[in-house]
């Protein structure tokens, strides 16, 4: 996946995270599955807002952005959920960026009122994902360390 989007066609999104954070939406009712990869948590913290040049870099913006975007193709509040991947403390101790990014995914999913279903969060170990848009299923595994 190169950054993020939402797909209203069967599609497989892969991806690979440490310490990043991947967020997906579903809304079955309209087909809709969306995902991201974030890099940081909060936009704001590096002067960005959601209509900066790569609102999929920060957890905050993502999330914001295929919430909008969810809404613009008719998903109405409550009918979107939510599963969380990723944060691995890949970095060793003092900034831990991982833990940041989910605490940050968490915050703003339920400021929007989006339901979490799922979650593999966490841990010191890599995930790769396969998101299948169509049925909302994630397929997951961890990287070998």
């Amino acid at each position: 996946m190169n950054e993020g989007g939402v797909w209203g066609e069967p599609t497989a999104v892969r991806t690979v995270l440490g310490s990043c954070v991947c967020v997906v939406l579903v809304c079955a009712r309209l087909g809709l599955g969306g995902a991201f990869h974030a890099l940081l948590p909060l936009a704001s913290q590096w002067g960005e807002t959601i209509d900066g040049e790569s609102p999929y870099r920060y957890v905050d913006t993502a999330i914001h952005r295929l919430h909008d975007l969810f809404a613009m193709r008719g998903a109405g509040r409550g009918a979107i959920q939510a599963k969380v991947f990723g944060g691995a403390c890949s970095m060793g101790k003092g900034y831990d960026v991982g833990r940041r990014n989910v605490t940050q995914a968490f915050v703003t999913l339920e400021s929007l009122g989006v339901r979490v279903a799922a979650s593999s969060v966490g841990g010191s170990r890599g995930r790769k994902l396969i998101f299948r848009t169509d049925t909302g299923e994630v397929y997951m595994r961890f990287v070998r360390s």
